[in-house]
């Protein structure tokens, strides 16, 4: 009977999703299904076999590397479904076949910018600004970054609460919620219906915003070790503050990064397993509180389509369009 309980929980904890432009994205480990709420109202639905990566190839699912690879996986896997729920809930806007190519070249630019400007915003930029604080990062670097990933951390929160007043934002936040609520419900083994899923928690610990809370919380105990690295060279400690910074903060973005993703996806996944634990629920809450802000109450019909997506993805596409 444990054994059989435990089989239960894994399997639930295989499924996950994500919101999408007037409709919500669910995966499980044999496929992934997305259902778009279209022009006239109607919903469209899609289901395709998905085996992902760290499945078809042992090494990108070995510990620390199924992280990295998950992410990247991801981030090109969504971006790619997002771009056709674009297509789907606003068809009149989607340009002619030259257009397309033209547009299809800029959004690549948008999320290549984006992602600099993330980085600048949420690496390098707490960096410099914990220098006024009389820190310096070659003598201090424990504390040089403690100040600098809490900083890091305010920004993040000041983000978040500053996108979630956007009328677009609101509506992919309350996809977003609805998307949470139903995995909620189905993991208490709940009825998938628009009431039991409206009455579930809008919050879950294992959300990308707690997983970008955890990236922030490793940084702190990471991103030190690079100053100490590079403190053992003379030509880095006689070089210019300004250019010791650079070198630091590229360090943190090209070799960083993928180091305290990896690490930050094995303990949400560990924090999965023993969620009921005490600690796990005081490590996972500051998560919780940054998906009050990534999150919104979803009306009944963005629960219809979160719902329509996880079952197609239990039922491996029945009921599908496509």
């Amino acid at each position: 009977m444990r054994n059989e309980k435990n089989d239960k929980k894994e399997m639930n904890l295989a499924y996950g999703g994500q919101a999408l432009i007037e409709g919500v994205l669910m995966r499980s480990p044999e496929g992934y299904a997305f259902t778009v709420r279209k022009p006239d109202k109607t919903l469209h639905k899609e289901y395709h076999a998905y085996v992902s990566l760290g499945k078809r190839m042992r090494f990108f699912g070995l510990p620390f590397i199924r992280g990295i690879a998950g992410f990247c996986e991801n981030l090109c896997f969504g971006m790619k479904i997002i771009n056709r729920s674009a297509e789907i809930a606003f068809p009149e806007e989607v340009a002619s076949e030259e257009k397309k190519e033209s547009s299809a070249f800029a959004m690549i630019l948008t999320y290549v910018l984006a992602f600099g400007l993330a980085m600048l915003l949420f690496v390098a930029t707490p960096y410099f600004i914990t220098s006024l604080f009389k820190l310096d990062h070659t003598q201090n670097p424990f504390a040089y970054n403690l100040v600098a990933g809490i900083i890091r951390m305010f920004f993040f929160f000041i983000y978040l609460f500053l996108i979630s007043f956007m009328e677009d934002t609101k509506r992919l936040f309350g996809y977003h919620g609805a998307e949470h609520k139903t995995i909620n419900a189905y993991e208490a083994e709940k009825e998938l219906s628009i009431e039991n899923v409206r009455s579930s928690s809008r919050l879950h610990p294992r959300c990308g915003t707690s997983f970008i809370f955890i990236v922030f919380l490793i940084t702190i105990v990471i991103f030190p070790f690079f100053n100490i690295f590079f403190n053992q060279f003379d030509w880095y400690l006689h070089a210019h503050k300004s250019i010791q910074k650079v070198i630091i903060i590229a360090s943190h973005i090209l070799i960083g990064m993928p180091i305290v993703s990896s690490i930050s996806y094995e303990l949400l996944k560990l924090s999965a397993k023993y969620e009921k634990n005490p600690i796990v629920k005081l490590f996972v809450l500051p998560g919780l509180f940054f998906q009050l802000f990534s999150t919104r109450e979803p009306d009944d019909s963005m629960i219809e389509t979160a719902i329509s997506s996880l079952q197609m993805v239990i039922n491996k596409g029945e009921n599908a369009d496509e």
